[in-house]
């Protein structure tokens, strides 16, 4: 695709021409795969960062403002939302290690109760979530399923899963605060 070529069609985009956006789309899904692959080094995951990338674009069409060329814009672009996914995880993975992180030995008697107590606290505090945040929770951290899995399962959107996810690993921190 030449440069005067792209260029109009992100004229076109800027302009609401749904054509020209599946253009943009079809010629520049694979690359970008590509090179979100890089980061995120899990093709869904990827997949899912690229076409939140397009969703975005055309969403804020009308107020798109490019000052590099197009091809530095996207890249750049899923970039930062490759990043901003890694960091998420990162955060979803600490939150996971310091709720349930399990000392070695219990040698104590009283620290014995205590680990006992905590499991019993925590099936009380997952007990207690609404039943749509435990099955979330649950799919996630037991079953190991990705976000978009778990969306798709529960027909859900992703931003609702992560919502939920959010919002169970605060009742759990809150829930279990004296142990922590």
């Amino acid at each position: 695709m030449t440069e005067k070529e792209l260029q109009l069609l992100v004229e076109g985009v800027k302009s609401g021409d749904k054509e020209a956006f599946n253009k943009l789309f079809r010629h520049f899904y694979a690359p970008l795969l590509k090179y979100c692959f890089r980061y995120v080094a899990d093709e869904d995951d990827a997949a899912e960062i690229v076409q939140d990338f397009f969703v975005k674009l055309w969403a804020n069409h009308e107020n798109l403002s490019i000052h590099t060329s197009f091809n530095s814009y996207m890249m750049q672009s899923v970039r930062n939302l490759a990043i901003t996914f890694i960091n998420k995880e990162r955060s979803h993975a600490e939150a996971n290690l310091s709720v349930f992180s399990e000392e070695d030995e219990v040698n104590d008697p009283s620290e014995e109760f205590q680990g006992k107590s905590l499991e019993e606290a925590y099936q009380q505090v997952l007990s207690e979530m609404p039943e749509k945040r435990r099955e979330v929770f649950v799919l996630s951290r037991f079953d190991g399923l990705k976000y978009s899995e778990i969306a798709e399962r529960l027909n859900l959107s992703q931003k609702t899963v992560e919502a939920h996810m959010s919002a169970a690993i605060k009742q759990l921190r809150e829930g279990l605060k004296d142990y922590i």
